[in-house]
């Protein structure tokens, strides 16, 4: 039983072989733009650019927000590692943030961080600390788990700091923020970052995008994607531009599987229902959950194990194994990982706990209402026999 593995239909193929056979598969394939616009019109937001992959977006992003070694860059403590990388590739420095209770970025913490700890000077904000400005924050919305980040915004839009928001696990989720507006995740801040990897809700094989309603920061990333080419034909080019277009296959592959993605969703939300009322009664064992009003893919299924610690979780996850259960951590938090200790870290606490004990557990859209029993059913089992060793 596998946690989420890449689902290719005779309608992909055919998608493929098609774009194949008109020899349009490189980047400037006219379905790349096809696909753009249905994920624009998709997302609610005016513009998409598909890009190679959801590094690349958070890059990219980045770049055209101005974000340079004089810069911060707000991130939570959990999520994928390329979510960090881009900051240091422009030089920048993150500042990493603690999550709450659905390992989103803890947004009250950032509202203090920001009243208490910054000044806002020449219309920039400036870290007390380190005397760098804080250009942008990163909000991510974790396992598909859409965050709620409107107060926030409020406060950005009167400090200067843009809003980038990792939507890489989250095509599909939507925000219902308290203005009672509904936006889809990725849609809400500057600029949104989604991924198309083999295990996301629907995938390109490996890609991303670009979403954003902003006009003159869709037109920066296009020509910056596209190796900012300045004259076609003379090849003439005025800056250092990047190689990160999807390509036609790429975007033939995405616009088949776009089509099938409420059917996706559908298929994953009946899963975590089924997980919800298997452990319904266990005080020991908590499924993860999401903010209340939102709509959610329901992309990956978290546990936490109370009382677990780090070794006894893993031991767990091996035990599954054996079974053909396929599990794994959640993503290690920055503030633990080796390079990126030196850089500032603010009121740490769930992070740690939650990747101790936490398990992703099998979500996949094809699992049956018996495969979900049984991995509930050996959960279960094992998390009592493990207790029952440690009390012994």
């Amino acid at each position: 039983m596998k946690l989420s593995i890449p689902h290719i239909n005779h309608s992909d193929t055919q998608s493929l072989k098609s774009v194949m056979k008109s020899g349009w598969i490189s980047t400037s394939a006219r379905i790349v733009n096809d696909f753009e616009k249905k994920l624009s019109s998709f997302c609610k937001t005016k513009y998409s650019i598909a890009l190679n992959s959801g590094t690349s977006a958070i890059h990219l992003g980045l770049k055209i927000l101005g974000v340079n070694k004089n810069c911060e860059v707000i991130v939570p403590s959990i999520t994928f590692i390329a979510t960090v990388n881009p900051i240091l590739y422009l030089g920048a420095k993150p500042i990493i943030f603690d999550v709450d209770q659905y390992h989103n970025l803890k947004i009250s913490d950032v509202i203090q961080f920001i009243k208490n700890k910054t000044k806002f000077k020449n219309k920039r904000t400036i870290n007390k600390k380190t005397k760098k400005e804080i250009k942008a924050i990163i909000v991510a919305h974790m396992w598909g788990r859409a965050c709620d980040f409107s107060e926030l915004t409020k406060l950005c839009k009167k400090r200067n700091i843009y809003i980038i928001e990792d939507a890489a696990e989250a095509l599909g989720s939507y925000v219902n923020t308290k203005r009672k507006k509904i936006k889809h995740c990725g849609g809400m801040g500057d600029i949104g970052c989604l991924s198309f990897n083999a295990n996301k809700i629907i995938t390109t094989g490996s890609g991303g995008a670009i979403i954003t309603s902003n006009r003159n920061l869709y037109l920066k990333a296009q020509y910056l994607a596209n190796q900012a080419k300045d004259d076609t034909f003379n090849y003439i080019h005025n800056e250092c531009g990047y190689n990160y277009k999807m390509n036609g296959m790429a975007a033939a592959l995405g616009i088949s599987q776009l089509k099938r993605i409420k059917k996706k969703i559908s298929s994953r939300k009946k899963i975590y229902e089924r997980y919800s009322l298997n452990f319904k009664n266990q005080k020991n064992i908590k499924l993860l959950s999401f903010q209340e009003k939102s709509k959610v893919n329901y992309w990956i299924n978290i546990i936490s194990l109370k009382m677990f610690n780090f070794n006894q979780t893993y031991n767990l996850s091996q035990k599954l194994l054996k079974k053909n259960i396929e599990t794994r951590r959640i993503w290690r938090p920055l503030n633990l990982q080796k390079f990126l200790k030196k850089f500032e870290t603010y009121n740490i606490i769930n992070s740690n706990k939650f990747y101790s004990n936490s398990l992703c557990i099998p979500s996949d859209e094809d699992l049956s209402i018996s495969d979900i029993d049984k991995v509930s059913d050996y959960i279960k089992r094992y998390y009592k026999i493990i207790k029952l060793n440690k009390n012994s």
